[in-house]
């Protein structure tokens, strides 16, 4: 059998995801699908993801391809990958990851290159019609000695304040995570 894949995303993403990339090449083996919907949690999707897991052959290994970094799909996966061994979260999933990665699970890879694969395949499939390609510069050369640290802050007076510049109110905390990523300074 082969590396197992599960998708997870919010809304109802994941299982038109996996049936666009069965459109190009046939029906999948051993793939499952969760959804994140309103009024779901991270405790549902963590049962969400044993219920597939449970489904699957798992020797090999499992590969969660998810939509966000940091969001729901992606911390519960986290929880479940966090103390095993062939168990990976890539965020980002799309098409093009998921026909490449499908396609090579047929000539056996380790589990390592076919998390290599997916990250690649990934990426590149991200692109621009007309934009050209931004150039790459070169890394910053390395600061020869690192910058002393900053003496602590004096504490705060009765009449002092803070500017508070990002407020997590979520109460369920399964947003806060991908809201900070999308907050301007």
């Amino acid at each position: 059998m082969t590396i197992a894949i599960v998708i997870g995303t919010h809304g109802w993403a994941a299982e038109q995801l996996l049936k666009t990339a069965e459109m190009l090449l046939g029906e999948q083996e051993n793939v499952g699908w969760i959804d994140f919907v309103p009024g779901e949690n991270a405790e549902t999707l963590i049962e969400k993801y044993n219920a597939q897991l449970a489904k699957l052959d798992t020797s090999k290994g499992v590969l969660f391809l998810v939509d966000t970094w940091g969001g729901s799909p992606f911390n519960a996966a986290s929880r479940i990958v966090v103390d095993k061994e062939h168990y990976e979260v890539i965020a980002g999933v799309n098409i093009p990851m998921l026909v490449e990665t499908f396609m090579a699970r047929d000539d056996d890879p380790s589990f390592d290159e076919l998390v290599a694969l997916a990250v690649e395949t990934g990426s590149e499939g991200v692109k621009a019609l007309k934009a050209k390609p931004v150039e790459k510069a070169a890394p910053a050369p390395a600061p020869a000695a690192a910058p002393k640290a900053a003496a602590p802050a004096k504490p705060m007076g009765p009449n002092d304040y803070m500017v508070i510049g990002l407020a997590r109110i979520d109460d369920r905390l399964i947003h806060g995570q991908v809201a900070t990523r999308w907050t301007k300074e």
